[in-house]
């Protein structure tokens, strides 16, 4: 196949008033009409209109596109399945180095439990698929992933620019706020990217569901914007810091992304 991600959109893209995204020439960030302003701040419901947004960015479809055609190479799979178990790990790693105890809390335990959960299905799954094709994804090596490198980049990539975003705090409440920002951009592009993934593993007659993972991101989203609205005041204050790194979250994905199409290319040409 031979489509590219983020065609057009290097310089960013940005969400429109109603909540849709489309690309744009400059780089600028998320906005939203400023009739929202005057609800009640539910944070929740604001994600929710992120979620839509994000879902309803046109390079979606792409991302639909090459899903689905590394789902139908069984080794291809297996280690796509195994770059995103490795993805989910290093959100562990995170969270356990970024917690501070005076801050953690049941939800929070909960929090590392889940993505430990999401890395080992994850990991079980590509273990399953490489066993039926006869590929290697004992590690998370380069080797044994597909485009891993890049997806770890990606979270990164996010990480240092949620860090940017909140160099005016005090340094006490960065960590704490830099966990809530980048979690719920993370959080942002798992309900969208999960569903869709779930959907092609059904109509491919692949023998494993991520329903599972995607009903705990969703739980997860509604944390981190109650946890944002705490950190940051409830009159909405959080959505000026965070609807900037959805924008740069969009391009860090596209990205990663490249390198997955970039990767495959790689393999099938060997």
């Amino acid at each position: 196949m031979s489509f590219l991600f983020g065609q057009g959109s290097a310089d960013g893209d940005r969400a429109t008033e109603d909540g849709g995204c489309r690309e744009q020439s400059r780089r600028v960030p998320f906005t939203f009409s400023t009739t929202t302003h005057s609800l009640p701040a539910k944070s929740d419901k604001f994600m929710q209109r992120y979620v839509q947004a994000c879902a309803a960015h046109p390079n979606n479809r792409r991302i639909e596109l090459l899903v689905d055609d590394i789902i139908a190479d069984a080794a291809l799979h297996a280690r796509f399945v195994n770059t995103l178990a490795r993805m989910e790990y290093v959100g562990v790693r995170k969270l356990l180095k970024s917690r501070r105890s005076d801050r953690l809390d049941l939800d929070g335990l909960q929090h590392m439990l889940d993505e430990n959960v999401h890395a080992l299905r994850l990991k079980k799954a590509a273990t399953a698929l490489a066993a039926s094709s006869g590929t290697r994804v004992a590690t998370f090596s380069d080797d044994d992933t597909l485009a891993g490198a890049a997806g770890e980049a990606y979270l990164q990539a996010l990480d240092h620019k949620a860090e940017a975003a909140l160099l005016d705090l005090p340094m006490e409440k960065r960590s704490e706020a830099n966990y809530l920002l980048t979690t719920a951009a993370i959080e942002v592009r798992a309900q969208v990217f999960y569903p869709v993934y779930d959907a092609l593993l059904s109509a491919r007659g692949v023998g494993f569901s991520v329903a599972a993972i995607t009903r705990d991101e969703d739980r997860h989203l509604d944390q981190m914007a109650h946890g944002l609205e705490r950190t940051f005041g409830d009159r909405g204050g959080w959505r000026a810091r965070f609807e900037p790194l959805l924008a740069d979250e969009q391009i860090l994905f596209d990205g990663f992304l490249r390198e997955v199409h970039r990767a495959v290319a790689i393999v099938r040409s060997a």
